[in-house]
């Protein structure tokens, strides 16, 4: 099977979407298939063989962090041309209906008669944009073959919009490199307790959060030190935040990480992620994976990825006092990190790349093969998926 991955977002931004687009990719040609990612020109880097780019990505501030378009002379065209020169049995769209290649490939892959298939990966908590276009953005969704969502609040909020047969399934984690390091729980009572703090540095992660918390934990325990491990538009913000209010021996800024995340998860004591927004929460899986404990913030997408499990503690978003208090008591409490951290490890092998990208190909198999006018089928829970035997 040929198959065209398009994603608005790709390397080397890094986040959810290209994680999810590069590991399907990648699991999909070690199976013998020839998946392509189809992205946009972000500048000079060193692209896998598989990586195809049309057109100029742009950034643009929107929702209390960045996201990504792409310009282009004859956009449409030049993918209606690589489509059919790549022979490709299945479009599947990155991004459902968002500009520009959520809207852009569907009609391309159209004009050269390949099935699209749509994975929305964002929760929003209402759309402006969604109500004003809802009666043409239908029309576009109504042409796609099979619609996805990464999680059970992706489908209520584009629920409220659109009308769709969705399945529901999850991000994956590659399990064979997100893996525990040797840290030991009690190493945080005999060394400096390190924190981890990992993701794209923008407001709607909540860094503020946990720099608000710092004095606290300090107080507590005076050599902690939190890692920020990430880069973004407000980094320059935060570190001057942090040297004003004397945070810069016990708050250091790693900057952008990439091959180097699980040596920064595993050698953390706890992994701290305040995202006040979120769709599901891959960074989730990956330190689930390296058997680091977590504290994570009460939002819809990571709700349903905890789904009340032993390996993370939920609380509000944005309470500093919280923070610092649930930090303390489990920096004090040795031995529930360790369940906690085996718990996750057990978790994250429900999300393995083999087993979600087997999901994503029933999906292809289903399109390829099933009749043009299909009998509706009911929503498929992210919790139904879950329990399915790989």
């Amino acid at each position: 099977m040929r198959i065209a991955l398009v994603a608005e977002d790709y390397y080397p931004q890094l986040g959810g979407v290209p994680e999810h687009v590069h590991n399907l990719a990648l699991q999909l040609n070690a199976w013998g298939h020839t998946a392509s990612v189809v992205t946009s020109h972000m500048g000079d880097y060193p692209d896998a063989p598989f990586v195809r780019r049309v057109g100029t990505s742009r950034v643009i501030y929107s929702n209390g962090g960045v996201s990504r378009v792409t310009t282009g002379w004859r956009l449409r065209r030049r993918l209606e041309e690589l489509f059919r020169a790549g022979r490709y049995d299945i479009v599947h769209v990155h991004g459902g209906l968002a500009p520009t290649f959520g809207l852009a490939a569907p009609f391309a892959a159209g004009r050269a008669g390949i099935p699209v298939v749509a994975t929305f990966h964002s929760w929003f908590p209402r759309s402006a944009a969604c109500r004003v276009f809802r009666r043409p953005l239908q029309r576009v969704l109504d042409r796609h073959a099979a619609t996805i969502a990464v999680s059970d609040p992706v489908v209520d909020a584009n629920s409220r919009y659109f009308r769709a047969e969705w399945d529901v399934i999850p991000n994956g984690v590659d399990t064979s490199f997100f893996k525990p390091n040797g840290r030991r729980p009690t190493d945080a009572l005999t060394d400096h307790p390190r924190l981890l703090f990992l993701g794209r540095i923008e407001p709607r992660n909540g860094l503020g959060t946990l720099l608000e918390a710092m004095p606290r934990i300090l107080a507590r325990y005076p050599g902690a030190v939190l890692t920020v491990a990430g880069d973004g538009p407000w980094r320059r913000y935060y570190e001057r935040r942090s040297w004003a209010e004397g945070l810069a021996a016990s708050v250091r800024f790693a900057g952008q990480v990439f091959e180097d995340r699980p040596a920064y998860y595993g050698s953390a004591d706890l992994y701290l992620c305040p995202t006040t927004i979120a769709s599901f929460g891959v960074t989730l899986l990956e330190a689930m994976a390296c058997g680091t404990p977590m504290v994570v913030s009460d939002n819809l997408g990571f709700r349903s990825v905890i789904a009340g499990g032993a390996e993370a503690v939920v609380i509000p978003k944005d309470d500093p006092a919280v923070w610092a208090e649930t930090t303390i008591a489990l920096l004090g409490d040795p031995a529930r990190r360790e369940a906690m951290g085996r718990a996750g490890v057990e978790k994250a092998q429900r999300f393995a790349w083999p087993r979600i990208a087997r999901q994503e190909l029933a999906v292809y198999e289903r399109v390829l093969g099933r009749s043009a006018k299909p009998a509706r089928r009911p929503v498929r829970r992210a919790s139904e998926l879950a329990s399915t035997s790989p």
